[in-house]
């Protein structure tokens, strides 16, 4: 479970709901009223968790979680985005992004609070080998590092996530169902096409020929032929 959770919330009084329910649960917060102070601070280490709020008055929340992903310190910390927008781009966009879930307000402080403890279980299985390495890729699932023939690749963090089932799976046919439920968490709110985007990408990075495609199904890790 994480101890340090990042609150960034303009809110006053909502920021003052969630931090003591999360307290009572164990959790210690460090809340922000605006993003750019945020920023600054979470990159510097040291929080297990963000929770982040996409309307703030100086600096977008989806500007947060881009920066967020994007320096080695914070890349692999969990994201739970909360945001008063109905706009479903909004919301793909924040996934995209590399937001791990997200809640739209109003919402139940109580679904809050379990949609962080989910998140974080789901972060690192427990019992998980946290290494993999073939004649190609080496995977360390523990620093969310990925080496192919000894340099180093940066991933998004989605695209490590996706990247690591099929790796997890190799030789198998994930379909894209379960790619959405395990990766996104969802099955109907995130578009195929964002899937086959990230495979793209993945392919770009680590080289086309390992990932395969199975039409009608899904995608197949293949390693390398010894």
């Amino acid at each position: 479970m994480p101890k340090r959770i990042a609150l960034v919330e303009d809110d006053s009084d909502l920021a003052f709901t969630i931090s003591l329910n999360l307290q009572r649960e164990g959790y210690t917060i460090t809340h922000f009223s605006r993003g750019h102070e945020a920023l600054i601070e979470m990159q510097r280490g040291g929080f297990d968790f963000v929770i982040l709020d996409l309307n703030l008055p100086d600096l977008d929340g989806l500007t947060i979680c881009r920066e967020l992903r994007r320096d080695a310190a914070t890349s692999a910390v969990p994201i739970l985005m909360l945001t008063a927008r109905g706009s479903e781009r909004d919301r793909i966009t924040g996934l995209e992004l590399g937001a791990d879930d997200y809640l739209t307000k109003p919402f139940s402080v109580r679904e809050l609070v379990a949609r962080v403890a989910a998140i974080s279980r789901r972060a690192r299985p427990a019992g998980e080998t946290a290494i993999y390495e073939d004649g190609e890729l080496k995977i360390d699932a523990k620093s969310f590092r990925v080496y192919r023939r000894g340099k180093e690749i940066k991933l998004a963090k989605k695209e490590f996530e996706l990247l690591w089932l099929l790796v997890r799976n190799r030789s198998a046919v994930v379909s894209r169902d379960r790619i959405l439920s395990e990766v996104w968490h969802m099955s109907d709110e995130v578009e195929t096409r964002t899937v086959d985007a990230h495979i793209r990408n993945i392919r770009k990075k680590i080289g086309s020929e390992s990932i395969a495609t199975v039409v009608g199904f899904g995608y197949r890790y293949d390693p390398p032929q010894e």
